[in-house]
């Protein structure tokens, strides 16, 4: 159902996750004055430090496998204890995610010897998983009406 509030908060945080493909999570400072990108599809830099960079592709992968979770979730909304069981799953994989992309984006920054400079972008995690923690209350206060619903008859 699509006018439900749990399907807003699941959309919203589909788009956040999606975002991070395409907005910088981290600006490296190199000593040498030039400056390197990091985003979800890799980095972006005119320097040439190949050995020193690691593969963005597994965090693109993350991105993508979250985000087409959460999307599909909002079609669960006949199955509401799969649906609280996927939104439980989501928020949990939201959180080693943001651990991880925190992690990246440091020990890329210590082998770079570069001053590290966080984006917005790199929050992202935790507001989709925030608002995937909503949807989950929301699905459980609609499972807590149908079966009060279903004890009154």
């Amino acid at each position: 159902m699509i006018q439900r509030i749990q399907t807003l908060f699941l959309l919203f945080a589909a788009a956040f996750q999606l975002s991070m493909l395409f907005f910088p999570i981290v600006v490296y400072s190199l000593k040498s004055n030039e400056m390197l990108i990091l985003s979800a599809s890799g980095f972006k830099t005119d320097v040439i430090l190949n050995d020193k960079l690691f593969s963005t592709t597994i965090n693109s992968i993350f991105i993508c496998v979250i985000a087409f979770l959460i999307f599909a979730n909002i079609f669960l909304f006949k199955n509401r204890s799969l649906q609280m069981k996927i939104c439980i799953f989501n928020s949990v994989l939201l959180i080693v995610f943001q651990l991880f992309i925190f992690w990246f984006a440091w020990d890329a920054g210590q082998n770079l010897e570069a001053t590290t400079n966080y984006r917005l972008t790199i929050v992202f995690p935790v507001v989709s998983a925030i608002l995937t923690i909503l949807a989950y209350r929301s699905i459980n206060n609609d499972e807590k009406l149908i079966r009060s619903i279903d004890r009154i008859r």
